[in-house]
C-alpha cells in the first residue's frame, strides 16, 4: 500500500468534489437539477474520508486512534465515524466551493469547451484556463458516422 500524506488525500477529496460543486454553483443550489454524474466521485471521496478516520487517526474527537473491525461493528463507534466523515466531507466541500468560486470564469469556459469538444486534454484545459482555446477542430478525433 502506498504512503500518502493527509494533505494529498484532502486534495483527492477536493478534486472529487469538483463536478458536484460546479453543478451546485451552476444551478444555484437547486438539488433538483444536480445530476448523478458524480456518483463514482462521491464513492471515492467517501472511501478516502473513511480511511483517514478509521485507519489513520484523523478523528478530531477521538484523536490518534486506529479503529479495528471489532470497534467498527459497535453501533456507537460506527455512528461516531460516520459523523466525523460527514464533518470532514462538509469541510472539504466548502473549501472546494470557495476555491471554485475564485475561478468561476475559468471553469465556466472549460464547461463551454467541454460541451463543444466532448473531451479535452490536460494541455487544452490549461490553455482554456489561461484564456486561450484549443487549436484542433471540435470534431477532430471523433468517430465518423
Amino acid at each position: 500500500q502506498a504512503v500518502v500524506s493527509t494533505q494529498s488525500t484532502g486534495a483527492h477529496i477536493d478534486i472529487g468534489f469538483g463536478g458536484r460543486v460546479a453543478e451546485d454553483i451552476l444551478y444555484n443550489g437547486d438539488k433538483e437539477k444536480v445530476t448523478t454524474g458524480c456518483a463514482a466521485d462521491m464513492s471515492n471521496i467517501t472511501r478516502y474520508a473513511r480511511v483517514l478516520i478509521e485507519d489513520n487517526g484523523y478523528s478530531k474527537k477521538q484523536g490518534l486512534v486506529r479503529y479495528s473491525d471489532c470497534d467498527i461493528k459497535n453501533m456507537e463507534t460506527n455512528r461516531l465515524i460516520q459523523d466525523e466523515m460527514k464533518e470532514l466531507l462538509n469541510e472539504r466541500y466548502e473549501l472546494t466551493k470557495k476555491d471554485m468560486m475564485k475561478h468561476k470564469r475559468q471553469w465556466e469556459r472549460l464547461t463551454q469547451y467541454l460541451q463543444e469538444y466532448r473531451t479535452l486534454t490536460g494541455e487544452e484545459c490549461r490553455t482554456i484556463f489561461n484564456g486561450g482555446k484549443p487549436t484542433r477542430s471540435p470534431f477532430e478525433g471523433l468517430p465518423s458516422s
